[in-house]
Order: structure tokens, then sequence, then C-alpha cells
């Protein structure tokens, strides 16, 4: 398995049989893409920072597969599948469950090859500064968000893709915490904070001794180092 931070919330997953892409709106590099592989982009919302119809122009060598949100328009019809919160599906040997978001669209569960992925794409604990946005409840945002991840407490969480935002101030940690306190995944990729990476780090020190690995990178289109197997 190698996983490739794209931008913000986008990543790339390699597996030996099939390649997952997530909430990709920027161009990929050719380099990451393999001839002959199926290809999956799973979009969890219409937001310009998670979704561009560009996916659908991805070449027919790479077998593109779509996973969209119900909230976004099914401008395709070449392998696309609408899905919304609370569903489940099996394609191309995943087991793919979807959840609920705190924002827009929904969060992924993907069980396959051996691995449970959980992609939550803009499902976070949004503990905006009241002054900033007053018309925000923050006790029910709490309260949201600890509900939506109360659904999938049964779930074996592997890999986890968690927002940990710096538009929240002092805030940008607690749904990353919250998710490893609650889940203790083996692994836990920081997203949704467009190139200030260096909010990976924070993170980390705000979290403080746990084990779970949260790996670090500092730039866009790159793998990320692989910490959580002897192979890398």
């Amino acid at each position: 398995m190698k996983i490739f931070h794209l931008h913000h919330s986008g990543f790339l997953i390699q597996l030996e049989d099939k390649t997952l892409i997530f909430d990709c709106f920027t161009h990929i590099p050719t380099s990451l893409l393999r001839k002959g592989i199926p290809h999956f982009f799973f979009v969890s919302h219409g937001h310009g920072d998670h979704y561009t119809a560009d996916i659908f122009s991805t070449d027919r060598i790479y077998h593109p597969t779509y996973i969209l949100s119900d909230d976004i328009p099914k401008t395709s019809t070449h392998k696309t599948h609408v899905i919304g919160p609370y569903q489940h599906m099996s394609l191309g040997g995943m087991d793919i469950k979807t959840f609920g978001s705190t924002d827009q669209g929904i969060s992924f569960y993907i069980a396959t090859n051996s691995h449970r992925i959980f992609h939550a794409g803009d499902l976070n604990w949004w503990d905006w500064d009241t002054n900033e946005k007053p018309n925000i409840d923050p006790a029910q945002e709490e309260k949201d968000f600890k509900s939506e991840l109360e659904k999938m407490k049964s779930l074996p969480m592997e890999f986890a893709f968690v927002p940990v935002d710096p538009r929240l101030g002092d805030s940008f940690y607690k749904a990353g915490a919250y998710f490893i306190e609650t889940f203790h995944p083996k692994v836990l990729i920081p997203m949704h904070f467009k190139d200030d990476f260096g909010i990976i780090k924070r993170f980390k020190d705000k979290v403080g001794n746990t084990k779970t690995i949260i790996p670090e990178f500092k730039e866009r289109n790159v793998k990320i180092k692989n910490t959580w197997s002897p192979v890398v």
C-alpha cells in the first residue's frame, strides 16, 4: 500500500490491484496513475475544495469509476455511482459503507485488500470562534460530530483521514484528537488544511503520546512515508 497526498483533503492510495482517489480537485500527476489498473474516484461532496468535474476526463486507460455523494449532479454516465449517507455497496472488491457529515455530503468507510480505510470528507468538529461565526452553536457542533462517530463505533479503524483545519484557531485539533481517543486507528492522516503543512506538527504536539501513527508530509503530490509497516 502506498499513500500519496494530492492537496487539501485529496489523497491517492495505490493497492496491488486498484487505486483509490479521494476528494481530488487538482491535477493528478500521470506518474501516480497506472495503466490497466482500475482507478476509483470517491467524492464526499460537491464543495470546490473537494470536487471538480475534471475527474471525468481521466483517460480510459486508467479504467476510472466514480463514486459520488448524492449532492453532486451526475455529469457523467461512465461507470458513475451516486450514493447517499448510511448506504452500503460492494464494488471492485470493496465493501463500501457511507456515513453522514457535519457539513455537506458523506463520509466513506472502505474495507478492501485486508485494509480498513475511513475518509471523513467534511465530517468535522466545527468548533468555530463565535466572534467570527455568531450563528454557530458550539455545543450543538460538538454533539453532532460525536453523534456521527457513535454510528460507526463498532467498526475497526486502520487508516483514517480526518480534518485538522487551521481556520478553527485553537480548536483545530479537536476532531482528530477525539477520533484517536474513540477509535485508536493504526494511522491517522490529517487533512483539510490546504498548504498549511506545519499544522501536522502542531497537531502531533497537541495529541501527545499515542500509539496512533501520525505521519508528516510537507508538500503536494508526494508519497507519505510509510512508518506503519516494515515494508516501505
